[in-house]
């Protein structure tokens, strides 16, 4: 099986804009679609012709940096690697999350 590499994904949405399809993309790049499918979500990126999965507001807090312990920040990076995003990408993703499924009310209640 080949390797998805980032080259690979930055060409993605470009050729099913052209049509390719994604059992097309996958015996391309020698992968299952499962596994195409499951790591361009991962990644956030379409199999759908017509633009990307999500549509997303990056948030920047400059006045606000995020701190996390190196215990915490090893831990973010090894869960990231394992699932092939970058940890800005996994943390931005557990946070939204945490507001979704309203996980944050459990840690404001330990903290009282």
């Amino acid at each position: 099986m080949k390797r998805l590499t980032d080259e690979i994904f930055a060409r993605i949405p470009e050729l099913i804009e052209l049509g390719v399809t994604k059992a097309e993309l996958a015996a391309m790049y020698g992968v299952t679609t499962n596994t195409l499918q499951v790591q361009c979500s991962r990644r956030g990126i379409s199999l759908r012709k017509g633009g990307p999965l999500l549509r997303r507001k990056i948030l920047a807090l400059p006045e606000a940096p995020l701190s996390l312990s190196e215990k915490a920040l090893q831990m973010l990076r090894q869960a990231a690697g394992a699932m092939g995003v970058d940890e800005a990408r996994l943390a931005s993703e557990l946070l939204e999350t945490i507001f979704t499924d309203n996980l944050y009310s459990a840690v404001l209640d330990r903290a009282a």
